[in-house]
């Protein structure tokens, strides 16, 4: 009899899980962390009885990165490039006027609005990242841009 209690407590466990109840949520995360570092999508697990589990890991969705005031992107050594700081439908004029906020040729400081964005009914201002002058509109009015789109280049 003391040798059967031996046999039981040293016994290899078995291969396969018993499938006749599914693991709990930690058990079911430590699964999916470790066919997400193999490499692999999906994985199934049956016994002889008729037990199956099946567990699917989706692609890592992509880092999106927190948006931040958009920084100028040099485009040439006396040039700068004023990038939508968000996403939306830019407006080169104010809605109640009909003069562009910075035309070309014109003089613009850092800070100054030099577009809008419409989100909705949201209209968020687009600033100009440095002092000079306006040398040329990149984007369309009325397009829709996203996060970083160029709008238009400053020269010194």
């Amino acid at each position: 009899m003391a040798g059967r209690q031996d046999d039981a407590m040293t016994a290899t466990p078995p291969l396969l899980p018993d499938l006749s109840t599914l693991p709990n949520v930690e058990e079911i995360g430590q699964i999916t962390t470790w066919l997400a570092e193999a490499g692999l999508a999906a994985m199934e697990l049956a016994n002889g009885a008729g037990g199956k589990l099946r567990i699917a890991v989706a692609p890592a969705p992509a880092q999106v990165a927190t948006p931040q005031p958009a920084a100028p992107i040099a485009t040439a050594p006396e040039t700068v490039t004023a990038t939508a700081p968000f996403f939306g439908r830019l407006a080169l004029h104010h809605p109640l006027r009909q003069d562009p906020f910075a035309p070309v040729g014109s003089t613009v400081c850092k800070g100054d609005t030099i577009a809008l964005l419409t989100i909705d009914s949201l209209q968020l201002p687009v600033t100009a990242p440095a002092d000079g002058t306006v040398v040329e509109i990149l984007a369309q009015e009325d397009a829709l841009i996203g996060y970083g789109a160029p709008i238009l280049t400053i020269g010194a």
